[in-house]
Protein backbone atom coordinates (compact mmCIF):
# COMPACT_ATOMS: atom_id res chain seq x y z
CA UNK A 1 0.00 0.00 0.00
CA UNK A 2 2.78 2.38 1.01
CA UNK A 3 4.75 1.37 -2.10
CA UNK A 4 1.81 2.14 -4.39
CA UNK A 5 1.24 5.44 -2.60
CA UNK A 6 4.91 6.35 -2.94
CA UNK A 7 4.97 5.56 -6.64
CA UNK A 8 1.77 7.57 -7.19
CA UNK A 9 3.18 10.51 -5.26
CA UNK A 10 6.42 10.36 -7.22
CA UNK A 11 4.59 10.34 -10.57
CA UNK A 12 2.44 13.26 -9.47
CA UNK A 13 5.52 15.18 -8.42
CA UNK A 14 7.16 14.56 -11.77
CA UNK A 15 4.04 15.71 -13.60
CA UNK A 16 3.89 18.84 -11.50
CA UNK A 17 7.58 19.52 -12.13
CA UNK A 18 6.99 19.15 -15.86
CA UNK A 19 4.05 21.52 -15.65
CA UNK A 20 6.10 24.12 -13.79
CA UNK A 21 8.92 23.78 -16.33
CA UNK A 22 6.51 24.22 -19.22
CA UNK A 23 4.83 27.22 -17.64
CA UNK A 24 8.23 28.85 -17.03
CA UNK A 25 8.80 29.04 -20.79
CA UNK A 26 7.42 32.24 -22.29
CA UNK A 27 6.97 32.49 -26.03
CA UNK A 28 7.04 36.10 -27.23
CA UNK A 29 5.17 36.92 -30.44
CA UNK A 30 7.29 39.21 -32.61
CA UNK A 31 5.63 41.10 -35.47
CA UNK A 32 7.77 42.35 -38.35
CA UNK A 33 6.57 44.02 -41.54
CA UNK A 34 9.40 42.60 -43.67
CA UNK A 35 10.26 39.20 -45.12
CA UNK A 36 12.50 36.70 -43.37
CA UNK A 37 15.61 37.52 -45.40
CA UNK A 38 18.39 40.05 -45.44
CA UNK A 39 20.81 41.35 -42.82
CA UNK A 40 18.22 42.81 -40.46
CA UNK A 41 16.16 39.61 -40.40
CA UNK A 42 19.32 37.57 -39.76
CA UNK A 43 20.17 39.89 -36.87
CA UNK A 44 16.70 39.36 -35.40
CA UNK A 45 17.15 35.60 -35.64
CA UNK A 46 20.45 36.05 -33.78
CA UNK A 47 18.64 38.08 -31.11
CA UNK A 48 16.05 35.29 -30.67
CA UNK A 49 18.70 32.56 -30.47
CA UNK A 50 20.73 34.53 -27.93
CA UNK A 51 17.66 35.25 -25.80
CA UNK A 52 16.77 31.56 -25.72
CA UNK A 53 20.34 30.62 -24.79
CA UNK A 54 20.96 33.33 -22.21
CA UNK A 55 17.66 32.68 -20.38
CA UNK A 56 18.09 28.88 -20.48
CA UNK A 57 14.95 28.57 -22.57
CA UNK A 58 12.76 30.77 -20.33
CA UNK A 59 12.20 33.34 -23.11
CA UNK A 60 11.68 32.33 -26.71
CA UNK A 61 10.59 34.35 -29.74
CA UNK A 62 8.10 33.34 -32.43
CA UNK A 63 8.36 35.55 -35.49
CA UNK A 64 5.45 36.68 -37.65
CA UNK A 65 7.11 37.98 -40.82
CA UNK A 66 5.73 40.02 -43.68
CA UNK A 67 3.05 41.78 -41.65
CA UNK A 68 1.21 38.50 -41.09
CA UNK A 69 0.26 39.51 -37.53
CA UNK A 70 0.35 43.32 -37.72
CA UNK A 71 0.98 45.72 -40.58
CA UNK A 72 3.86 48.16 -40.25
CA UNK A 73 1.58 51.11 -39.51
CA UNK A 74 -0.31 49.14 -36.85
CA UNK A 75 2.66 47.69 -34.98
CA UNK A 76 3.05 50.37 -32.31
CA UNK A 77 -0.61 50.23 -31.28
CA UNK A 78 -0.73 46.45 -31.74
CA UNK A 79 2.21 45.87 -29.41
CA UNK A 80 0.74 48.37 -26.94
CA UNK A 81 -2.57 46.47 -26.99
CA UNK A 82 -0.85 43.09 -26.61
CA UNK A 83 -1.71 41.69 -30.04
CA UNK A 84 2.05 41.11 -30.32
CA UNK A 85 4.57 41.08 -27.48
CA UNK A 86 7.35 42.61 -29.57
CA UNK A 87 7.45 44.36 -32.89
CA UNK A 88 9.40 46.44 -35.37
CA UNK A 89 8.25 50.04 -35.11
CA UNK A 90 8.83 52.80 -37.67
CA UNK A 91 8.54 56.35 -36.37
CA UNK A 92 7.53 57.68 -39.79
CA UNK A 93 4.24 55.74 -39.47
CA UNK A 94 3.41 57.31 -36.09
CA UNK A 95 4.63 60.93 -36.23
CA UNK A 96 2.29 62.12 -33.47
CA UNK A 97 2.76 59.24 -31.04
CA UNK A 98 6.56 59.13 -31.53
CA UNK A 99 7.37 62.69 -32.55
CA UNK A 100 10.52 62.75 -30.37
CA UNK A 101 11.74 59.35 -31.57
CA UNK A 102 11.44 60.69 -35.12
CA UNK A 103 14.61 62.66 -34.42
CA UNK A 104 16.36 59.55 -35.75
CA UNK A 105 15.24 60.37 -39.29
CA UNK A 106 16.71 63.87 -39.38
CA UNK A 107 19.58 64.54 -41.82
CA UNK A 108 22.13 65.30 -39.11
CA UNK A 109 25.87 64.78 -39.62
CA UNK A 110 25.77 61.13 -38.62
CA UNK A 111 26.62 58.57 -41.29
CA UNK A 112 28.61 56.01 -39.27
CA UNK A 113 26.35 53.07 -38.40
CA UNK A 114 28.02 52.09 -35.11
CA UNK A 115 28.09 55.69 -33.90
CA UNK A 116 24.50 56.33 -34.96
CA UNK A 117 23.08 53.16 -33.45
CA UNK A 118 24.76 53.72 -30.11
CA UNK A 119 23.75 57.39 -29.97
CA UNK A 120 20.16 56.53 -30.85
CA UNK A 121 20.04 53.70 -28.29
CA UNK A 122 21.17 55.98 -25.47
CA UNK A 123 18.87 58.80 -26.57
CA UNK A 124 15.84 56.50 -26.77
CA UNK A 125 16.45 55.35 -23.21
CA UNK A 126 16.46 58.96 -22.00
CA UNK A 127 13.51 60.17 -19.94
CA UNK A 128 11.82 62.17 -22.71
CA UNK A 129 11.69 59.43 -25.33
CA UNK A 130 11.11 56.62 -22.79
CA UNK A 131 8.03 58.49 -21.57
CA UNK A 132 6.80 58.83 -25.15
CA UNK A 133 7.00 55.07 -25.66
CA UNK A 134 5.36 54.42 -22.30
CA UNK A 135 2.33 56.53 -23.27
CA UNK A 136 1.85 54.09 -26.16
CA UNK A 137 1.93 51.14 -23.72
CA UNK A 138 5.33 49.91 -24.86
CA UNK A 139 8.97 49.96 -23.80
CA UNK A 140 11.80 50.76 -26.19
CA UNK A 141 14.09 47.77 -26.71
CA UNK A 142 16.76 48.54 -29.29
CA UNK A 143 17.40 50.13 -32.67
CA UNK A 144 17.97 49.46 -36.36
CA UNK A 145 19.50 51.68 -39.03
CA UNK A 146 19.15 51.95 -42.78
CA UNK A 147 22.74 53.11 -43.05
CA UNK A 148 23.84 56.32 -44.80
CA UNK A 149 21.79 57.78 -47.64
CA UNK A 150 23.24 57.65 -51.18
CA UNK A 151 21.91 58.67 -54.60
CA UNK A 152 21.73 56.35 -57.62
CA UNK A 153 21.09 57.95 -61.03
CA UNK A 154 20.53 57.21 -64.72
CA UNK A 155 23.14 59.74 -65.83
CA UNK A 156 26.33 61.07 -64.28
CA UNK A 157 25.87 63.32 -61.24
CA UNK A 158 28.99 64.73 -59.61
CA UNK A 159 27.90 67.85 -57.71
CA UNK A 160 24.90 69.27 -55.91
CA UNK A 161 24.44 71.69 -58.81
CA UNK A 162 23.83 68.69 -61.06
CA UNK A 163 20.68 67.88 -59.02
CA UNK A 164 18.90 71.01 -60.19
CA UNK A 165 15.77 70.06 -62.16
CA UNK A 166 16.26 66.28 -61.77
CA UNK A 167 13.29 64.08 -60.85
CA UNK A 168 14.41 62.28 -57.69
CA UNK A 169 12.52 59.72 -55.67
CA UNK A 170 13.17 60.68 -52.03
CA UNK A 171 11.40 60.65 -48.69
CA UNK A 172 11.00 62.59 -45.46
CA UNK A 173 13.36 65.43 -44.55
CA UNK A 174 15.92 64.13 -47.05
CA UNK A 175 13.45 64.76 -49.85
CA UNK A 176 12.66 68.19 -48.43
CA UNK A 177 16.37 69.06 -48.43
CA UNK A 178 16.91 67.84 -52.01
CA UNK A 179 13.93 69.95 -53.05
CA UNK A 180 15.58 73.03 -51.56
CA UNK A 181 18.62 72.18 -53.68
CA UNK A 182 16.50 72.37 -56.84
CA UNK A 183 15.40 68.77 -57.38
CA UNK A 184 11.85 67.75 -58.26
CA UNK A 185 10.83 65.22 -55.61
CA UNK A 186 8.73 62.16 -56.44
CA UNK A 187 7.27 59.93 -53.70
CA UNK A 188 7.00 56.21 -54.49
CA UNK A 189 7.94 52.83 -53.00
CA UNK A 190 11.30 51.23 -53.72
CA UNK A 191 9.48 48.37 -55.43
CA UNK A 192 8.35 50.76 -58.18
CA UNK A 193 11.66 52.56 -58.64
CA UNK A 194 13.35 50.14 -61.07
CA UNK A 195 10.69 50.60 -63.73
CA UNK A 196 10.54 54.36 -63.11
CA UNK A 197 14.30 54.68 -63.59
CA UNK A 198 14.23 52.41 -66.63
CA UNK A 199 11.47 54.41 -68.33
CA UNK A 200 12.93 57.82 -67.46
CA UNK A 201 10.11 58.76 -65.10
CA UNK A 202 12.86 59.17 -62.49
CA UNK A 203 16.39 60.49 -62.90
CA UNK A 204 17.69 59.45 -59.47
CA UNK A 205 16.69 57.55 -56.35
CA UNK A 206 17.54 58.03 -52.67
CA UNK A 207 18.72 54.65 -51.40
CA UNK A 208 21.42 52.60 -49.60
CA UNK A 209 24.08 50.42 -51.24
CA UNK A 210 22.68 47.07 -50.09
CA UNK A 211 19.16 48.06 -51.20
CA UNK A 212 20.38 49.27 -54.60
CA UNK A 213 21.84 45.82 -55.07
CA UNK A 214 18.80 43.97 -53.71
CA UNK A 215 16.45 45.85 -56.08
CA UNK A 216 18.99 45.58 -58.95
CA UNK A 217 18.67 49.31 -59.57
CA UNK A 218 22.28 49.43 -60.82
CA UNK A 219 21.04 47.72 -64.02
CA UNK A 220 19.14 50.84 -65.09
CA UNK A 221 21.03 53.53 -63.15
CA UNK A 222 24.82 53.01 -63.29
CA UNK A 223 25.89 56.25 -61.58
CA UNK A 224 26.08 56.82 -57.83
CA UNK A 225 26.69 60.03 -55.93
CA UNK A 226 28.22 58.93 -52.62
CA UNK A 227 26.54 61.36 -50.25
CA UNK A 228 27.11 59.40 -47.00
CA UNK A 229 24.29 61.55 -45.70
CA UNK A 230 22.73 60.86 -42.30
CA UNK A 231 20.73 57.70 -41.58
CA UNK A 232 17.10 56.74 -41.01
CA UNK A 233 17.00 55.50 -37.42
CA UNK A 234 13.48 56.19 -36.19
CA UNK A 235 13.33 52.46 -36.65
CA UNK A 236 13.62 49.84 -33.91
CA UNK A 237 12.00 47.31 -31.58
CA UNK A 238 9.40 47.88 -28.86
CA UNK A 239 7.98 45.46 -26.29
CA UNK A 240 4.61 45.52 -24.55
CA UNK A 241 5.10 47.07 -21.10
CA UNK A 242 3.07 44.39 -19.30
CA UNK A 243 4.99 41.63 -21.08
CA UNK A 244 8.30 43.11 -19.96
CA UNK A 245 7.01 43.66 -16.40
CA UNK A 246 6.20 39.94 -16.23
CA UNK A 247 9.84 38.93 -16.71
CA UNK A 248 11.82 37.88 -13.67
CA UNK A 249 14.45 40.36 -12.51
CA UNK A 250 17.14 38.04 -13.81
CA UNK A 251 15.52 37.79 -17.24
CA UNK A 252 15.00 41.55 -17.38
CA UNK A 253 18.72 41.99 -16.84
CA UNK A 254 19.53 39.46 -19.56
CA UNK A 255 17.02 41.02 -21.97
CA UNK A 256 18.37 44.54 -21.42
CA UNK A 257 21.99 43.41 -21.87
CA UNK A 258 21.10 41.59 -25.09
CA UNK A 259 19.25 44.66 -26.37
CA UNK A 260 22.48 46.61 -26.00
CA UNK A 261 24.60 43.81 -27.54
CA UNK A 262 22.27 43.83 -30.55
CA UNK A 263 23.52 47.33 -31.42
CA UNK A 264 27.12 46.17 -31.90
CA UNK A 265 26.06 43.00 -33.70
CA UNK A 266 23.79 44.81 -36.15
CA UNK A 267 26.31 47.59 -36.84
CA UNK A 268 28.99 45.05 -37.74
CA UNK A 269 26.67 43.04 -39.99
CA UNK A 270 25.18 46.11 -41.71
CA UNK A 271 28.59 47.65 -42.40
CA UNK A 272 29.81 44.40 -43.92
CA UNK A 273 26.68 44.05 -46.07
CA UNK A 274 26.95 47.64 -47.34
CA UNK A 275 30.66 47.29 -48.17
CA UNK A 276 30.13 44.00 -50.00
CA UNK A 277 27.19 45.39 -51.99
CA UNK A 278 29.20 48.44 -53.07
CA UNK A 279 32.24 46.37 -54.03
CA UNK A 280 30.09 43.97 -56.06
CA UNK A 281 28.33 46.76 -57.95
CA UNK A 282 31.57 48.65 -58.68
CA UNK A 283 33.32 45.51 -59.94
CA UNK A 284 30.39 44.57 -62.13
CA UNK A 285 30.06 41.24 -60.36
CA UNK A 286 26.38 41.08 -61.28
CA UNK A 287 26.55 42.87 -64.62
CA UNK A 288 27.82 46.25 -65.77
CA UNK A 289 29.68 48.11 -63.03
CA UNK A 290 28.56 51.36 -61.47
CA UNK A 291 30.57 54.59 -61.36
CA UNK A 292 30.79 56.32 -57.97
CA UNK A 293 31.39 60.06 -57.55
CA UNK A 294 32.33 61.60 -54.19
CA UNK A 295 30.93 64.88 -52.87
CA UNK A 296 33.47 67.67 -52.54
CA UNK A 297 34.00 69.21 -49.10
CA UNK A 298 32.39 72.41 -50.37
CA UNK A 299 29.28 70.50 -51.48
CA UNK A 300 29.18 68.60 -48.19
CA UNK A 301 29.08 71.90 -46.32
CA UNK A 302 26.27 73.07 -48.64
CA UNK A 303 24.36 69.83 -48.05
CA UNK A 304 24.61 70.17 -44.27
CA UNK A 305 23.54 73.81 -44.51
CA UNK A 306 20.49 72.84 -46.60
CA UNK A 307 19.72 70.01 -44.15
CA UNK A 308 19.63 72.45 -41.24
CA UNK A 309 16.24 73.79 -42.38
CA UNK A 310 14.66 70.32 -42.06
CA UNK A 311 16.15 69.97 -38.58
CA UNK A 312 14.88 73.43 -37.58
CA UNK A 313 11.41 72.55 -38.92
CA UNK A 314 11.33 69.46 -36.70
CA UNK A 315 12.41 71.31 -33.54
CA UNK A 316 9.76 73.97 -34.22
CA UNK A 317 7.01 71.34 -34.57
CA UNK A 318 8.10 69.66 -31.33
CA UNK A 319 8.06 73.00 -29.52
CA UNK A 320 4.58 73.77 -30.85
CA UNK A 321 3.44 70.45 -29.37
CA UNK A 322 4.90 71.22 -25.95
CA UNK A 323 8.18 69.32 -26.25
CA UNK A 324 11.76 70.48 -25.96
CA UNK A 325 13.14 69.60 -29.37
CA UNK A 326 16.22 71.81 -29.02
CA UNK A 327 17.31 70.08 -25.81
CA UNK A 328 16.79 66.63 -27.30
CA UNK A 329 18.68 67.59 -30.47
CA UNK A 330 21.58 68.95 -28.42
CA UNK A 331 21.71 65.69 -26.42
CA UNK A 332 21.61 63.64 -29.64
CA UNK A 333 24.43 65.62 -31.25
CA UNK A 334 26.54 65.33 -28.09
CA UNK A 335 26.04 61.55 -28.05
CA UNK A 336 27.11 61.37 -31.69
CA UNK A 337 30.30 63.31 -30.94
CA UNK A 338 30.98 61.19 -27.83
CA UNK A 339 30.71 57.94 -29.78
CA UNK A 340 32.83 59.31 -32.64
CA UNK A 341 35.55 59.92 -30.05
CA UNK A 342 35.29 56.29 -28.85
CA UNK A 343 35.96 54.78 -32.28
Amino acid sequence: MNSIFSRTTAVAALLMAGSVSASAETVLRFSDYGPNRGTRAEALEWFAAELDKRTDGDLKIEFFWGGSLLGGRDTLSGVGDGVADLGTIIGFFTPKELQLYNIGDLPVENSDMWVGLNAMYDLSNSEMIAEEFSKAGVKYVTNYTTGPVQLICRSEVNTLDDLNGLKIRASGPYGDTLERLGAEIVRMSQADVYQALDSGLLDCNQNYYYAMQAYRQYEVAPYVLAMDWGQNMSFGIAINEMTYSGFSDENKEVFDKLSRDFIDHLAEQMEQTDEEALASMVSGGEGAGITVAELSEEDRDRLNEASAQSIDDWTARVSENGGDGEALLAEYQKLIEDYKAKQ
